[in-house]
């Protein structure tokens, strides 16, 4: 929000997009989601097999590697940013000058976030196999804290150029990994920096780590393809700003729920495997699949009828122009749809870690990863189609390969876990299907008829916008459409028609006997009430659901 306020969109696009979003976490997630899946099972295994200095001897080599190799990268990113920019996107000193120069800047200047960011992904995982979640997601938050505050007090408050949010990345990169090692501040007496590679427990880890490479290379390729070099193509500025805004929600909530019961279960998964539990297992991912799609497939479908409205509230004031607002919009509604396979997967892929099935998941994840990439080329660059056609190819497109991606996580998985049996699966999946038409069906219909009631002024805005030619709106121009919007007749419409989609679901999931929902919600009474027992350690119970 604070950055589509604070930042013009060129600067948006090249420091956000470009550089941090596109090519710092890129690099950030290839070692995240390639170490913490293989390091984790590993070091757990050595912890209960040869004990916790010979796991720590493990993790010592693994750390000091890693952080050679980062030295490495972040000199790279300084000394040849022309040769990455002009290889992921279409920016040159002739076309989109200013992004250029600023994406170069911004390349140098944040380079050494990758390497407190990425050593920060293997003391996520150390705390994670000692079971402690808090501060390893506090990590991420104190990163994001730090963000802000350079936004709302440097640039926003003191009037200080970008450079600000420059040092808030900075800074708030090397805030997650101290708040890591003051979590492991206890541990930290096993640490030594060691260089023996002939550790078998790293042979192991590697092993497993190869062919998990190649599909998270691919799904990162996928990303810079399909966010930054595609989108870089159409002339309209602001596409690159929607696509990351887009994505920005869907990708919240999922790391709120799913991602983070994944990460909790992982320790518990193994723990299963070890001891050669997969009836126990596939009870678990079945379960948690189910729970999560019940609320979820609903909830997209509501969100999704709201994400106009959502858009508009969140980013259009400050320097957002009210056409990137509108689609922000189509953006958030086509990302949101990814949501239901995201959760799924995020929950299987625990499973595929903890039985060390590396490859399968490689395989898969690079076959849907290039369907994403031919779907976005063959329609984007090759059929030229406009900014809103390109953003819904873009963001259709990824989603339509994670449902294929999801299902076939499922029937390789299910050869070796007895999980998801069919007849009780296919007739879960009717009726939340049906339950998610409904909810959001009754939840548009609401949110059109109260946004012509109130007249809270998007629409007129939009006819207006599209009466001007080439769509050069002027400053007078966007100062008129923000003036005539009405956020608080959006944010009340929004309520009423929430909570009526809302309620939809509540009723609906009880008539269609959908049990789940509730399930989930006495679970967290009874946690805040204090009734769920200590030893309960996992979220499920053998047969529940």
């Amino acid at each position: 929000m604070f950055a589509a306020k604070e930042l013009a969109t060129s600067q948006y696009e090249a420091i956000f997009v470009f550089a941090f979003e596109g090519i710092i976490l890129t690099i950030f997630y290839i070692g995240e989601e390639s170490i913490g899946p293989s390091f984790l099972p590993v070091f757990m295994k050595e912890m209960k097999e040869s004990g916790e200095k010979k796991a720590w001897d493990f993790a010592n080599v693994l750390l000091t590697l890693q952080l050679l190799i980062l030295l490495l990268v972040a000199a790279g990113l300084i000394c040849f940013p022309d040769q990455i920019i002009n290889t992921f996107t279409t920016w040159a000193d002739d076309r989109k000058p200013e992004e250029y120069n600023l994406a170069r800047r911004s390349l140098m200047w944040l380079a050494p976030c990758i390497v407190f960011l990425s050593l920060g992904s293997t003391t996520y995982m150390l705390l994670n196999g000692y079971k402690k979640f808090f501060l390893a997601a506090f990590g991420d938050a104190s990163t994001k804290i730090c963000v802000v505050v350079s936004l709302i007090g440097g640039v926003g408050i003191f009037g200080l150029s970008y450079k600000a949010l420059f040092w808030g990345l900075l800074v708030g990169s090397a805030a997650k990994l101290l708040t890591h090692l003051l979590g492991l501040l206890w541990k930290l007496r096993f640490w030594r920096p060691s260089l023996r590679v002939n550790n078998p427990a790293l042979k192991t880890m590697f092993l497993l780590m190869l062919p998990l490479l190649a599909g998270i290379f691919c799904s990162k390729a996928r990303d810079l393809v399909n966010n930054l070099f595609v989108l870089s193509s159409l002339d309209e500025s602001g596409v690159l700003q929607a696509n990351s805004l887009g994505r920005k929600l869907s990708s919240s909530i999922n790391m709120l729920v799913p991602y983070a019961l994944a990460i909790a279960m992982l320790p518990f998964f193994c723990e299963l495997v070890e001891r050669n539990k997969r009836q126990r297992l596939g009870e678990m991912l079945t379960n948690s699949s189910r729970m999560l799609l019940a609320c979820f497939l609903p909830g997209v479908a509501l969100l999704a009828a709201l994400a106009e409205s959502m858009a508009i509230t969140l980013f259009l004031f400050g320097k957002m122009r009210f056409q990137i607002a509108v689609w922000t919009g189509i953006s958030t509604a086509c990302y949101l749809m990814v949501l239901p396979a995201a959760a799924v997967e995020c929950v299987l892929m625990q499973g595929y870690f903890a039985n060390r099935k590396m490859i399968s998941v490689s395989v898969i994840g690079i076959l849907c990863s290039l369907l994403s990439i031919v779907i976005s080329l063959a329609v984007v660059m090759y059929l030229k189609v406009s900014a809103i056609w390109a953003l819904a190819t873009v963001s259709l497109g990824f989603a339509l390969t994670r449902y294929i991606k999801s299902l076939v996580l499922v029937v390789v998985l299910k050869r070796t876990v007895p999980m998801f049996p069919l007849k009780p699966t296919m007739l879960f999946l009717g009726k939340v299907f049906v339950l998610a038409v409904v909810t959001g069906g009754v939840t548009w219909v609401c949110a059109r008829g109260l946004a012509r009631t109130l007249n809270n002024g998007v629409a007129q805005a939009k006819i207006e916008l599209r009466a001007i030619p080439d769509g050069q709106v002027s400053k007078a121009q966007e100062a008129s459409f923000k003036r005539q919007i009405s956020k608080a007749r959006i944010i009340a419409g929004s309520l009423v028609s929430g909570v009526a989609g809302g309620l939809v679901f509540l009723l609906g999931a009880w008539l269609l006997g959908i049990k789940e929902p509730y399930t989930m919600l006495k679970w967290a009474l009874d946690k805040l009430r204090g009734k769920l027992p200590k030893q309960d350690i996992s979220p499920i119970e053998p047969g529940a659901g």
